[in-house]
């Protein structure tokens, strides 16, 4: 396809789609389709560029398609399913989904209309977004394509780009260092994870990170010359810094050491204790840099969470005040919960959100879980060092995502999306290692947790629903603990006994 074709096949799509999003915006249709016409012109464009330079094939273009149109149809759907059968609040009857969206979507809009400059959006004095980029971004297109109505799809149109044009640049980047074949799995996981699409589907910054990420990503893992791929990566890294710098800084740190594992420790001679000494050191000086900001956010969300939920409470006046913080943790780590999705009493839309969202998690932390060991012994030596740091930073990254949002089941997968795209690559990898090795570890690790489901569903359901009888919430965790160990150490035993038979063999 040369460029003619791709730009005759965007004018053609933007124009169609254009209208749809006109039709389905206030206003006037004209200017609507317009304004959606200008912004998807050059989106198509660069998708077809991206999707040519990436293979070409029809299951990138399918995966890049999904990405884009499951964002665009989900948010459009959402926006107008909310105001009728949803929460009667205010972020909901103007049909939003996060409060954070809606917040930063009105201030925007009201930017737009005022007569200040949009760089004001970068100042202290507009709270609803601390870092002032997506603000700005929205406010210009309010200003300059949309000022006769507010038209919120205008943004979810560049959401459901920045994600779709990032997977190109993952999926080839994993199959230079990988395969393709993981490459394409961890892609899938990233495009279908539910708080991806849900989060993707708003006027969020998480669509932006993902895809702006996804580039660095492919920045560190190209056989490019350095002048090529530097560049990208440095654009990439200022994209992800107007938009949430803090996040930015904790992505770059994250891929920077990966660069370095990967690529200068195994032609490094010098004595390793450089190395490892200066990454500490860097880790270092950006947790002092953050951590009293870190330290108030997250007393304030825990004390929030205690407050918005009276069994919360009581757990903790049980457990002692030294059990506190562990266990508002290891609540944020379970957000959010499966079986309380379920169980909740809530209205039939908010049902049909929960639950994927839940589920994706409940499918993927097990998966996981598998990695973190399986890394242990992954060869070659050089991917069991990258699948070891990959695993210990989202680790960390998951305990302080918990202990900063508190039990929130918003604000903890939110954190978690972020660095998604190296999630779904470990638990891709995890898989294959699986199914490749006949590896039935993977197998208990999914008992282990359908023993956690099946009690706390049970707890949930008889909860709200007084049915059937209900352990106490020390007992259930003992029992889920007891079971757990039952079902890992057989694993372990098994070993054992193989062995031992071997050796008697022998």
């Amino acid at each position: 396809m040369n460029r003619l074709q791709r730009l005759i096949l965007s004018i053609l799509i933007a124009l169609i789609l254009g209208a749809v999003v006109s039709l389905l915006s206030p206003g006037s249709f004209w200017i609507g389709w317009l304004a959606a016409f200008i912004i998807l012109l050059p989106c198509l464009y660069l998708m077809f560029t991206a999707w040519q330079w990436g293979d070409g094939g029809k299951l990138l273009a399918w995966m890049m398609a999904v990405a884009f149109l499951l964002r665009l149809g989900i948010g459009i759907g959402v926006s107008k399913a909310l105001p009728v059968y949803g929460y009667k609040t205010e972020v909901q009857w103007h049909g939003y989904l996060f409060r954070d969206s809606h917040e930063r979507d009105i201030a925007a809009w009201n930017l737009a209309q005022s007569d200040a400059p949009l760089w004001t959006s970068f100042s202290s004095e507009i709270k609803v977004d601390q870092y002032g980029g997506l603000l700005s971004l929205s406010a210009a297109i309010y200003r300059y394509l949309s000022p006769d109505a507010h038209r919120p799809f205008l943004v979810l149109l560049l959401g459901a780009f920045a994600t779709a044009i990032g997977i190109p640049f993952f999926i080839k980047g994993v199959a230079l260092r990988w395969n393709k074949r993981l490459a394409n799995l961890a892609a899938w996981i990233v495009i279908l994870y539910p708080d991806s699409v849900f989060f993707g589907s708003s006027q969020m910054r998480e669509p932006f990170m993902l895809g702006l990420s996804a580039i660095a990503f492919w920045a560190v893992l190209s056989r490019d010359k350095l002048k090529v791929r530097l560049p990208v990566f440095l654009a990439s890294l200022a994209g992800m810094l107007l938009i949430s710098s803090r996040l930015a800084v904790a992505i770059a740190a994250f891929l920077v050491v990966w660069a370095i594992i990967d690529e200068l420790l195994p032609r490094y001679r010098g004595p390793k204790w450089v190395v490892w000494g200066s990454m500490i050191l860097g880790a270092v000086v950006i947790t002092a840099l953050s951590f009293g900001w870190f330290v108030e956010s997250a007393s304030l969300d825990i004390y929030m969470t205690e407050q918005s939920s009276g069994w919360v409470q009581k757990i903790i006046e049980e457990a002692g005040e030294s059990f506190r913080v562990p266990f508002i943790v290891a609540y944020g780590l379970a957000q959010p919960v499966l079986p309380a999705a379920i169980a909740e009493p809530t209205i039939p839309l908010w049902r049909m959100i929960m639950v994927p969202r839940a589920a994706g998690w409940y499918l993927l932390a097990p998966v996981f879980i598998y990695g973190l060991f399986s890394a242990l012994k992954a060869v070659p030596k050089r991917d069991r060092w990258i699948w070891l740091w990959t695993g210990a930073f989202l680790v960390l990254w998951l305990l302080l995502s918990s202990y900063r949002a508190g039990g929130d089941a918003w604000d903890n997968p939110r954190y978690r999306t972020a660095f998604l795209p190296w999630f779904a690559l470990l638990a891709g990898w995890a898989v294959l290692q699986a199914i490749d090795h006949r590896d039935v570890w993977l197998a208990r690790w999914l008992l282990v947790e359908a023993i956690f489901l099946g009690f706390f569903t049970n707890w949930y359901f008889s909860r709200y629903y007084l049915w059937w009888g209900r352990l106490s919430f020390e007992k259930m965790v003992i029992w889920i603990i007891g079971l757990s160990a039952v079902v890992l150490s057989s694993g372990l035993w098994g070993k054992w006994a193989r062995k031992l038979l071997k050796r008697q063999n022998n």
